[in-house]
């Protein structure tokens, strides 16, 4: 829910409070709309907070998984160092392994 749209209700609702006279005077009883809007106001509230703090949590998944990737890949560089020193660099398999690393 935008900022926008959450001014636009509670200023909607506060204005038919204030002003509550005027339509009953009009026999119109705004109170159960007003109770209405209350609540579907609370639940969208919740519901963004909601919105953003899996947002939050996504953000920390993804830093997670590149620092678990980055070790990962110096594991395996490492792995292949140690593998070209005992094999030397013109080993086949030392080749081979070349290609894959960044």
């Amino acid at each position: 829910m935008s900022a926008n749209n959450t001014q636009e209700g509670d200023h909607l609702i506060t204005l038919v409070e204030e002003n509550q006279e005027v339509l009953t005077d009009k026999d119109f009883d705004p109170t159960n709309r007003v109770d209405e809007l209350k609540v579907k106001k609370t639940t969208a509230d919740t519901a963004e907070i909601e919105q953003q703090e899996a947002a939050a949590r996504a953000k920390e998944a993804t830093a997670e998984a590149n620092r678990t990737l980055d070790d990962a890949y110096d594991d395996a560089s490492d792995f292949a160092d140690l593998i070209s020193g005992l094999l030397g660099k013109d080993d086949e398999l030392v080749k081979k392994m070349r290609k894959f690393r960044k």
